[in-house]
This record gives structure tokens, C-alpha cells and sequence, in this order.
């Protein structure tokens, strides 16, 4: 049986009802409030369909009840003031939190970059210097490529910089932080380029180094051969043996001149590397003293050599001439010795024989005398055969008197003996 009307204690037991659940639904509004401001991830736009439904509710109950209208515009313009709270805090815990998220990220690109830093700094530092040429273009390339990582590095460098310093210019509220790592960031890529310069100086000075090295070393070996080659005391015993002794001698000059300008190339070398400053550069100096000593040394011997081979050429030189006049003069002495003027046989024409001989003798003078002066010139200059040539010169020079003397005496028992037949053919 349906009812014809709804008494008044229905409708306000209905009006209760819808008062209790409004109640209700704003309790659960200000508990979701509640969680917003202690607690992240809170679904905003959910909330704000919900906020929608309560004024909407709001609106309609007060059409409905105008007896509570007033109560239930109170609470409605209460939750509308609550929303925009919610809405505002949203807002800024959302620019605090993209604040935090930019400067995380800066951060952690520090982190890693001076991390980087560090491990690069010890991978730079670890190499030690090479003890020959090829372990010192090895160190050079591995530090080039050092390089070429550090240079891939710089787009990350410029990167975080840039966020470091968009976030200086929105006043971000680390900004001292930032201002600090941004500081440290620089000096760290600084520091890092300049022990990577500076291990490039050493690396590529430890090359010259080597090289300096490896070059005094050739010349050494090379020299100690030469000068093996300078003990050979044989000044030899003929013309010929010291003919080919020079022959050697002149070649082995060849070869002192050849090397000459090696040796002149390491000496502006280590010169260089010594007004550079180079770390090495007092053992540099010590060895470059020592090859131009001994240089100097093997180019001093040198001269000695040839002068005594020269000495021994002019000796030879002249124990060949002595010889052959020695020679010479024992084979005239025979012609100027015989008794042929005791044959009284064509007398007139052993006369004529005779004056040629003497004009022979008398054309040979010069030979003599130049024996003699070579002779003297040797010992004048302290030659160490002096006394030897002595000895020689003064028996040629003896032997020549004695010829000379013979042939005068043949002259005189040819010519009288001459004259005697002369005589005898008169009578």
C-alpha cells in the first residue's frame, strides 16, 4: 500500500542521513589532505574529481535543505579553501622536488666525473719512464691515447657545467653547493690536463733521452773499434809495407770524418736537451763530455799515427835512396879500383873512358848531396831513427869520398902512365 505523503520526522530523519554522509565524505577529503602533506604520490587529479563531486553535492543539498543551506555553504567554501591549499603545496613540492631531481642529477655527473678524474690521474700517473727507444714510443702512445679519452670527456665536462650553472641562475636553493662543486669540477679537469702536459714533457723527454742513449752508444762501439785500429804500432820495414799502412791510415780518416758530423749532431743534441732543462740533463752533460773527450782523444792519436807513419815513409824513403847509392857507389868503386892503367894497351882511350867516368861521378854529385840533406833534415827534426840514419848517411857519405878518391888516384896512374908511353914512343 503506497503511501499518499512523507511526515516531517521522515524528512529530517532524511536530512540527517545526507548530513552525516556529507560529514563523512569531507572526513575522507581531509584525511587525503592529511596525506598530501606527509606523503608522496598522492593521485591530485583523482582528488579533484572528487572535490567536483562535493560541491556539486554541496550545491544540490542546499537546494534541497535550505534550512542548512548556510551550514553546507560553510563547509563548501572550507573545502574549496582546503583544495587550493592542496593545490599550492602540490605545486611547490613539485618545483622542490624538480629542484632536487636537477640537482641530484648535477650531482651524481660530479660524482662520476671527479671519480673519473681520479682513476684517470692514476692510469696517467703509473706508466714509469722507459729504459729504450722502443718502451718510450710505446709510453707515447698510450699517453696520446690518455689524451683521447680525456678529450671525449670534454662534452661531459661542458654539460654539467652548463646544468651547474642554469641552476645558479634560478637561485636554486643549494646554489653555494653548486657554486662549490662547480669550483672543484674546474680545478679537477685543470689539474687533470695539466699533469697529462706535463707527463707529455717527460715522456717525450725521456724519448730524446733514449735516443741520446742508443746514438753515444753506436759512436762508443764505433770509436772503441778505432781506437783498436790506433794500437797497431808496425810503422813497417819498406817502402811499400808503409805505402800501405798510409793507404789504410788515409782510409781510416775517411771514416773519422764521416762520423764527424754524428758526432757533431749528438753534441748540439744533448747542448739542446741541457739549455731545455732537461731532467736528465747533468748525466746528458757527463756523457756528451766524455764522447767529445774522447773524440778529441781518437782525432789526437790519429795525427800522431800519420806523422809517425810519415816519419816512417821518409825513412824508408831514404834507406831505399841510401841503399841504392849505396849500391851504386860499390859498384863504381870496382871500376874505380881496377889496374887498367897497367895494360899499356890503348892507354889514350882508357884515358878518354876515364873522363867520362869522372864526369858520371861528377853528375851524381846531386844525388849525394841530396841524400845528405834529407839525411840531416831527419835528424834535425829528433826522427826516432836518427842515429840510424846517421850511421847510413856518413858511410854513403864515406863510400863516396873513397870512390871519389880512388877515381882521382886512377886518373893520375892513367894519365901518367899515359904520358910514360908517350914518352917512350918519342925515344
Amino acid at each position: 500500500m503506497i503511501r499518499a505523503e512523507i511526515t516531517g520526522a521522515e524528512i529530517a530523519e532524511e536530512m540527517e542521513k545526507e548530513r552525516r554522509l556529507f560529514q563523512l565524505q569531507m572526513c575522507e577529503y581531509l584525511i587525503k589532505v592529511n596525506e598530501i602533506k606527509t606523503k608522496k604520490g598522492v593521485d591530485l587529479a583523482a582528488l579533484e574529481d572528487k572535490v567536483k563531486a562535493l560541491c556539486a553535492e554541496a550545491d544540490r543539498l542546499q537546494q534541497s535543505h535550505p534550512l542548512s543551506a548556510t551550514q553546507i555553504q560553510v563547509k563548501r567554501e572550507e573545502l574549496i579553501t582546503n583544495w587550493e591549499q592542496i593545490r599550492t603545496l602540490a605545486a611547490e613540492r613539485h618545483a622542490r622536488l624538480n629542484d632536487s631531481y636537477r640537482l641530484q642529477r648535477f650531482l651524481a655527473d660530479f660524482r662520476d666525473l671527479t671519480s673519473w678524474v681520479t682513476e684517470m690521474k692514476a692510469l696517467i700517473n703509473a706508466d714509469e719512464l722507459a729504459n729504450d727507444v722502443a718502451g718510450a714510443e710505446a709510453l707515447l702512445d698510450r699517453h696520446q691515447e690518455h689524451k683521447g679519452e680525456i678529450d671525449a670527456h670534454e662534452d661531459s665536462f661542458k654539460s654539467a657545467d652548463e646544468s651547474g650553472q642554469a641552476l645558479l641562475a634560478a637561485g636554486h636553493y643549494a646554489s653555494d653547493e653548486v657554486r662549490e662543486k662547480l669550483t672543484i669540477l674546474s680545478e679537477e679537469r685543470a689539474a687533470l690536463l695539466e699533469l697529462w702536459e706535463l707527463r707529455r714533457q717527460q715522456y717525450e723527454q725521456c724519448m730524446d733521452l733514449q735516443l741520446f742513449y742508443r746514438d753515444t752508444e753506436q759512436v762508443d762501439n764505433w770509436m772503441s773499434k778505432q781506437e783498436a785500429f790506433l794500437l797497431n804500432e808496425d810503422l813497417g820495414d819498406s817502402l811499400d809495407s808503409v805505402e800501405a799502412l798510409l793507404k789504410k791510415h788515409e782510409d781510416f780518416e775517411k771514416s773519422l770524418s764521416a762520423q764527424e758530423e754524428k758526432i757533431t749532431a749528438l753534441d748540439e743534441f744533448a747542448t739542446k736537451l741541457i739549455q731545455n732543462n732537461h731532467y736528465a740533463m747533468e748525466d746528458v752533460a757527463t756523457r756528451r763530455d766524455a764522447l767529445l773527450s774522447r773524440r778529441n782523444a781518437l782525432h789526437e792519436r790519429a795525427m800522431r799515427r800519420r806523422a809517425q807513419l810519415a816519419d816512417s815513409f821518409h825513412l824508408q824513403q831514404f834507406f831505399r835512396d841510401s841503399d841504392e847509392l849505396k849500391s851504386w857507389v860499390n859498384e863504381k868503386m870496382k871500376t874505380a879500383t881496377d889496374e887498367a892503367y897497367k895494360d899499356p894497351s890503348n892507354l889514350q882511350g882508357k884515358v878518354q873512358k876515364h873522363q867520362a867516368f869522372e864526369a858520371e861521378l861528377s853528375a851524381n854529385q846531386s844525388r849525394i848531396d841530396a841524400l845528405e840533406k834529407a839525411g840531416q833534415k831527419l835528424i834535425d827534426v829528433n826522427h826516432y831513427a836518427k842515429d840510424e840514419v846517421a850511421a847510413r848517411m856518413n858511410e854513403v857519405i864515406s863510400l863516396w869520398k873513397k870512390l871519389l878518391e880512388a877515381t882521382e888516384l886512377k886518373g893520375i896512374k892513367l894519365r901518367e902512365a899515359n904520358q910514360q908511353q908517350q914518352f917512350n914512343r918519342q925515344c
